[in-house]
C-alpha cells in the first residue's frame, strides 16, 4: 500500500510539473479520499502526511485557477487578450513548478518519516 501511495504522489507531482491542473486536482482529491475512506495498514502519521500532500496539491492548484479567473475578469478589452494569454502561460507554468517542488519536498519528508519508523520497528524487534 505504501508503494501505491508513493506512486500516486509521484504522478501528482509529475502532472503538477506538466501544468495539468485539473488532472492534478482530480488526483489530489482522489488520493485524499482514498487515504480517508480505506483502511490503510500504515502508521497514522504516514497516513496523515499523505492526506496533507494530496490535499495540498489539490488546494494549491485550485488557488491558481481562482487567480486565473480573477485575472480574466480584469481584462478591459480584446486588445488585452494576447497579453493575458502570454502572462497566463508564464504565470501558470511557473506556479505549477513551485507547487511540484513543494509536493516533492512533502513526499521526501514522508519517505524519511517512513524510514525512521522502519528503523524504530527493527530496533524494537532486536
Amino acid at each position: 500500500m505504501l508503494l501505491g501511495l508513493f506512486i500516486l504522489s509521484a504522478v501528482l507531482i509529475k502532472t503538477s510539473l506538466l501544468g495539468l491542473g485539473w488532472i492534478s486536482i482530480t488526483i489530489g482529491l482522489s488520493g485524499y479520499l482514498f487515504c480517508r475512506w480505506f483502511n490503510i495498514k500504515l502508521d497514522i502519521k504516514l497516513t496523515d502526511k499523505f492526506k496533507r500532500l494530496f490535499i495540498t496539491g489539490a488546494a494549491l492548484h485550485l488557488l491558481v485557477y481562482i487567480g486565473l479567473i480573477t485575472k480574466l475578469f480584469l481584462i478591459d478589452s480584446f486588445e488585452d487578450l494576447p497579453t493575458f494569454l502570454i502572462s497566463h502561460l508564464v504565470f501558470h507554468h511557473a506556479i505549477c513548478a513551485v507547487i511540484a517542488a513543494a509536493l516533492t519536498f512533502l513526499a521526501i519528508r514522508i519517505y524519511l518519516q517512513q524510514q525512521k519508523l522502519t528503523q524504530a520497528y527493527r530496533q524494537e524487534l532486536s
